[in-house]
């Protein structure tokens, strides 16, 4: 007997540890599954975008001098607000995601600017420093990195994400136009510097190195103030320098320019058409869940109803009125009879409408048909009755 009660009182003393460690499970599945549901919320990331709004704003008045001494500990109070805000978001994605979140871009340039805005507060005002050499680190540098914090706007809103993602689609394949563009910048700017540079008939301001002819050149591509360049050399009585402006011109700007244009006007088209497509996914996946989430819970009323009617005295009328009482004005109907949905009903009404303008126009038909046959038979009776007389008198 004391043996079997010892291992009773064993199995019982596993059975409460297994019961224990469950709930230790369950716990952190809780918290884990409400940290989810506040991450994919869609106010979730309309907090992000009004906080980021606001720290652009709170940084664009620090800059004046008068509001930024006058109300020091509000932007101080507000600098450290938003680095928490920023740093619980940082916390709660990579608890929910910790795998995941570092596969995304933006979530990488996002804890690279929150690491970056943590540096001022270990460092002192002149930085990091050698007393005997210049200070090595700015802190003034490094809060500037905070203005960076903007971009976060870029993956909230989905229609600048989309835009984002065709200017670097565009990055990648108009670099080749970018490289030959490139190239005809350098020979023109070399051969600038050759004829244009003379030191006794040439423009050595705007052509005397190559750098000066690189940014002449850059200029001359913008069309901006490609005029003035060609009346200088004109000046230095280089009239031949004309040849050269409208080859330049007609190469990289009309030609190369425009073509990076294209380029980036296509791949703008193909982002646009890819985020409406996803844009109308996601809407008949949630028109999709909504119908099912409202058929289910249909599904639930009806079952309690019946299990709540006592055996079987069951009344089917009253079912019917508790059934009409749990549904709301709201709530959609899918009818699996066709004769019953109301697409059918429109359907069948406007089957009849249309039969019944056949029928009125059948009857027409009739009519018109009777009085042509009307009217030939009496010419038929008159015609005989003619000939009836002619044979008489004959």
């Amino acid at each position: 007997m004391k043996q079997d009660s010892k291992e009773e009182l064993r199995r019982s003393s596993e059975l409460d540890v297994v019961g224990n460690s469950a709930k230790v499970k369950e716990k952190p599945r809780h918290f884990y599954n409400y940290i989810a549901n506040i991450i994919y919320h869609r106010r979730f990331n309309a907090i992000i975008l009004v906080t980021v709004v606001f720290n652009a704003l709170c940084i664009a008045l620090e800059t004046e001098y008068y509001l930024r001494h006058k109300y020091f500990l509000f932007f101080a109070v507000a600098n450290d607000f938003f680095a928490a805000f920023y740093t619980m978001e940082f916390l709660m994605k990579v608890y929910v995601e910790p795998r995941l979140y570092w596969k995304n871009r933006y979530n990488i340039f996002d804890a690279v600017l929150l690491v970056v805005s943590f540096i001022p507060l270990f460092l002192p005002e002149e930085g990091i420093s050698d007393p005997r050499h210049k200070p090595a680190v700015s802190v003034s540098f490094i809060r500037t990195c905070s203005v960076l914090r903007v971009l976060k706007i870029v993956p909230v809103l989905r229609g600048v994400e989309a835009s984002a993602i065709a200017v670097y689609r565009t990055l990648k394949t108009g670099v080749n136009v970018l490289f030959l563009m490139g190239l005809v910048i350098y020979i023109f700017a070399l051969n600038g510097y050759y004829y244009l540079s003379d030191p006794t008939s040439g423009d050595t301001k705007n052509w005397g190195d190559l750098g000066s002819a690189f940014y002449s050149l850059f200029s001359i591509v913008t069309l901006d103030g490609w005029t003035d360049l060609e009346l200088e050399l004109e000046e230095h009585g280089m009239v031949n320098s004309r040849i050269f402006m409208v080859m330049f011109i007609a190469i990289c700007y009309f030609v190369l320019y425009n073509m990076f244009v294209g380029v980036v006007i296509k791949e703008m088209q193909h982002s646009a058409k890819h985020y409406n497509t996803e844009t109308r996914t996601e809407r008949e996946m949630v028109v999709t869940q909504r119908k099912e989430s409202i058929t289910e819970r249909q599904k639930k009323d009806i079952q309690e109803l019946i299990k709540t009617q006592p055996g079987n005295q069951r009344s089917f009328m009253k079912m019917v009125e508790k059934i009409k009482k749990s549904l709301r004005h709201s709530d959609c109907m899918l009818m699996e009879n066709l004769c019953t949905s109301m697409s059918f009903v429109d359907v069948y009404l406007t089957a009849l409408d249309q039969q019944d303008i056949t029928i009125n126009q059948l009857e027409q038909l009739y009519s018109e048909a009777m009085l042509l046959l009307c009217e030939l038979l009496e010419k038929d009776l008159s015609d005989m009755e003619h000939k009836a007389q002619e044979g008489k008198s004959k």
